[in-house]
């Protein structure tokens, strides 16, 4: 008589599959080997896992207390082409929370994106000036989480906001003795491996501003909290994206190139890791203090960070066009000239073939 038994031996190295929101493209596979035991033969043999991860995001900007994304939510056939290349819209889950005091408002804002079956990515703190561990922050930012679940949100993903950053600049005095690296790295990984165990199904990626820190440092931090998360036996990071302030190239700030943010997405391709990149109009901040910023500079600044990187071969996994400042002031319709949707069809349009 033959008997078996099929043990599994997977690389955890990444999340769970998801579920594919409209925009999703295969971006990567696992191998997952299975030994088989029987009074016969042993055989060993792999199977891919295929896992998805959005092609395309979108972040809104959120002054004027959120005109944007309820503009977005109001007019759905006004941006349905860039829709149908999306796989988010991203959020700062503080802000979100704050510019919706009232459930029923926030239910009827997030059932309108359900409708659009278009899921939320939620930018998170890990490590701020306001909770200096892993722990704590996700003790404080769990209940604005299930407050959108309960009221409707269809959440898949969160991005961690600059846990590195913030060690490096903003509460290194705090630290002492210790290095900043290194304790990002730790709270950063126990943050990781909270989220992972009370929201097994959501992917979790880490942001981090780029040339503040250089491309040297944010290979070792990669590296890094890769071995952390290893250790604790914990899925590593699903993508790593870099919100890039490229005036510095432009300046020649001597602070970082076009061709150092290339070699953090080869390392990141090396590693099996999803490289995303912010696209925005990192002039635009010097324009608005000159008076010089509208529509028009937003939409420009974009396509030129999209024209910059290609042109070194940058080719990342994932695009977003992302806002955290206070523009474009005009959002939609898609096909007119300059708005906030139209800039992100542009650059869908020309760049996402090239990754």
């Amino acid at each position: 008589m033959f008997f078996s038994a099929i043990l599994p031996y997977s690389n955890l190295k990444r999340a769970g599959d998801v579920a594919q929101p409209p925009g999703q493209t295969v971006m990567y596979r696992t191998i997952s080997l299975f030994l088989i035991v029987s009074f016969g033969p042993s055989l060993l043999f792999a199977a891919e896992s295929v896992k998805t991860i959005p092609a395309f995001i979108l972040g809104p900007p959120g002054h004027n207390n959120g005109q944007a994304i309820r503009e977005l939510a109001d007019n759905p056939d006004q941006w349905k082409q860039l829709r149908g290349q999306m796989g988010n819209l991203l959020y700062a889950d503080h802000v979100l929370n704050r510019q919706n005091p009232d459930d029923a408002m926030l239910t009827e804002l997030l059932g309108k994106f359900r409708k659009m079956n278009l899921p939320l990515q939620l930018e998170v703190g890990v490590v701020k000036h306001w909770s200096k561990t892993g722990a704590n922050t996700f003790a404080i930012q769990k209940p604005m989480w299930e407050r959108f679940l309960r009221c409707g949100a269809l959440v898949d993903s969160i991005a961690l906001d600059e846990p590195l950053t913030c060690c490096e600049f903003f509460i290194k005095d705090d630290l002492k003795d210790i290095d900043p690296m290194e304790y990002a790295a730790t709270e950063t990984a126990e943050f990781i491996a909270l989220v992972r165990k009370e929201y097994p199904n959501w992917l979790i990626g880490d942001i981090e501003g780029f040339p503040s820190l250089s491309a040297d440092q944010m290979i070792q931090w990669i590296d890094l909290l890769e071995a952390k998360l290893e250790a604790k036996g914990v899925c590593g990071l699903d993508f790593f994206r870099l919100d890039t302030d490229w005036m510095h190239f432009v300046h020649d700030t001597k602070k970082g190139s076009w061709g150092d943010l290339k070699r953090i997405e080869d390392h990141c391709r090396r590693k099996g890791i999803p490289f995303s990149v912010v696209y925005w109009a990192a002039n635009y901040p010097a324009m608005l203090e000159r008076n010089l910023a509208d529509d028009l500079t937003w939409y420009v600044g974009v396509l030129r960070m999209g024209f910059d990187y290609v042109a070194v071969g940058g080719k990342p996994d994932q695009i977003v066009v992302q806002s955290w400042v206070e523009g474009p002031n005009t959002f939609l319709p898609e096909m007119k000239p300059f708005t906030f949707t139209n800039s992100a069809l542009s650059i869908t349009e020309r760049f996402l073939p090239q990754r």
